[in-house]
């Protein structure tokens, strides 16, 4: 390789962290720019496949599955009611794997991941705070929204913000209960998590409380005990002190007979229904208002946008196909960031990426019990790197052992 070959090598590795960055970070805030950095690492990697070819593969049976996955969602769309508009959505979904990829196939060492990570609980805080001081001047005490409705949804809606608070959180409170500083110092750490965890609470997002409580559990167990009792002490404490306004919110998620919890029973089986018609290819990726109003006139706001559960939703776009080609694509990945996990002890901070890739899988599939999240290009850009951490990790891991690093 000449010298100016290794130094296009060097600017184009530069602008895909910077594109990186830019897809993932920014998500919290625009859309529109968290879209452009997916176009722009898609024209980088590209290129630099072309041009140097020299990339970590990674483990082939993950690729092999996304391959099988893209087919049933690319033969779905071949018979749905409308193919351009089918093709047009898989389109734009697929171009967001590009963020797993880009993850495993250009982060190399634990100093990229570092800087990376610095950035991106920094840029969360600002935009956390940012929310928060809005929300103090529009909410008064005295307003006749009670708090438990009052949701904060100015970059986003606040089912979306609150579950790509949610990774952040995953992504944060690790290196906060850990003895070591990995990142920066614990006391900024906490002070920077805390604008996230407020305005996390603030989207009043039921299926986000669910999911950050589920990992946070598994983060005690594997972790630190203390932390672990801590927690359920803090929860106990809240559900029996707190104020009404402030718990009614989460309490409302074992209420059968709240308006959001009805809404979704009824898309359930609606959408049990829409399956039966078309079980194994689905009807694409479709304007999903219009296929759910053949079969029923929404009656809840929301109603019929998506059937609100990504198994659900799956079925109905693209079958039995497609959903079991989904299912073994999220279990192999499970199963891959549990091996990582349990082979990456020797290093913690490497370990701790494992354990963080492995509860943001569980937050994922937690959540999207009653949301279609997977298919939210705002949250997949944050959960799709957060699962890439293990993979990046045992990259890192194991290349200074071996020159072979495919196989986990």
């Amino acid at each position: 390789m000449t010298e100016a070959e290794k130094k296009i090598l060097k600017y184009t590795n530069a602008l895909i962290f910077l594109f990186l960055g830019l897809a993932v970070i920014s998500s919290q805030f625009s859309i529109a720019s968290s879209s452009i950095g997916v176009g722009g690492l898609i024209i980088l990697v590209v290129f630099r496949i072309i041009m140097y070819r020299n990339i970590h593969a990674g483990d082939k049976k993950i690729i092999f599955l996304f391959l099988i996955f893209i087919a049933a969602e690319v033969l779905s769309s071949f018979f749905a009611g409308d193919v351009r508009e089918s093709f047009s959505n898989i389109s734009r979904r697929i171009s967001l794997y590009i963020v797993f990829f880009s993850v495993i196939f250009f982060i190399d060492t634990e100093k990229q991941l570092k800087r990376f990570l610095l950035v991106f609980f920094i840029f969360s805080a600002v935009i956390s705070s940012i929310e928060i001081v809005r929300f103090i001047i529009d909410y008064s005490p005295a307003s006749v929204i009670p708090l438990s409705e009052f949701r904060l949804q100015y970059f986003g809606y606040p089912i979306t913000n609150g579950q790509i608070k949610m990774m952040v959180l995953l992504l944060m409170i690790p290196f906060i209960i850990t003895k070591e500083n990995y990142i920066i110092s614990k006391v900024y750490l906490i002070l920077l998590s805390l604008p996230v965890f407020i305005t996390f609470y603030l989207t009043n997002a039921r299926n986000a409380v669910l999911g950050l409580f589920a990992g946070l559990l598994i983060i005690g167990a594997l972790k630190s005990r203390k932390f672990l009792l801590a927690l359920l002490t803090l929860t106990a404490l809240f559900l029996i002190f707190a104020p009404e306004s402030m718990k009614s919110r989460i309490e409302s998620i074992t209420d059968l007979q709240h308006p959001s919890n009805k809404a979704r029973f009824i898309m359930w089986e609606t959408g049990i229904r829409i399956i039966k018609d078309s079980p194994f290819i689905g009807f694409g990726d479709v304007d999903m208002n219009k296929l759910y109003r053949k079969y029923k006139k929404p009656e809840y706001h929301g109603e019929g946008s998506h059937m609100h559960n990504n198994a659900i939703q799956l079925l109905v776009d693209f079958g039995f196909n497609g959903f079991i080609a989904w299912f073994m694509l999220m279990l192999y990945i499970f199963l891959c960031q549990l091996k990582i996990y349990f082979r990456t002890k020797q290093n913690e901070f490497l370990n701790l990426l494992a354990l963080i890739s492995i509860v943001s899988m569980v937050a994922l599939q937690i959540t999207g019990l009653t949301e279609w999240n997977f298919g939210d290009a705002e949250f997949a850009v944050v959960f799709w790197f957060n699962l890439a951490l293990a993979f990046a990790a045992w990259k890192i891991y194991s290349s200074p052992k071996a020159e072979n690093t495919s196989a986990i």
